[in-house]
């Protein structure tokens, strides 16, 4: 009879001859890609407490403050609504010509993106820019 063993890293179906060996992860690929996922967050989050007197500085609610809300709600979904709709074709460009190129376009269109969003005059032209 096989004696009972309660340990979680013991396999269950070990065999005598087989060599236990852990599989090499590419940390330094890992880190890469780590730093540059955290940049498109942190690049759109940098600029969020600014926002709302950007949308009064613009001129859009015309003096009402109640409005700033609204459009700084607009402004904000339009980033995400932009993200939804994109996924699937930056997936299916990133399946057809690599993860690499898709990944060094996408921080190309970002810095272009943020760019032009601080350079951008109207909130049409804000919206536009934080949807890209």
């Amino acid at each position: 009879m096989i004696a009972r063993q309660d340990d979680e890293e013991t396999p269950l179906l070990h065999r005598p001859g087989q060599p236990t060996t852990k599989t090499p992860l590419p940390w330094n690929q890992f880190w890469i890609i780590l730093f540059l996922q955290v940049s498109e967050p942190l690049s759109f989050q940098t600029i969020a407490p600014f926002i709302p007197q950007l949308v009064r500085d613009i001129g859009v609610t015309h003096g009402d403050e109640s409005q700033v809300g609204h459009y700084v709600g607009i402004l904000e979904s339009s980033y995400n609504a932009a993200h939804v709709l994109t996924i699937f074709h930056w997936s299916q460009l990133s399946d057809h010509i690599g993860r690499k190129p898709v990944i060094l376009i996408a921080l190309l269109a970002m810095s272009v993106s943020m760019l032009s969003f601080g350079l951008s005059k109207t909130f049409i032209g804000l919206v536009v820019r934080s949807a890209c």
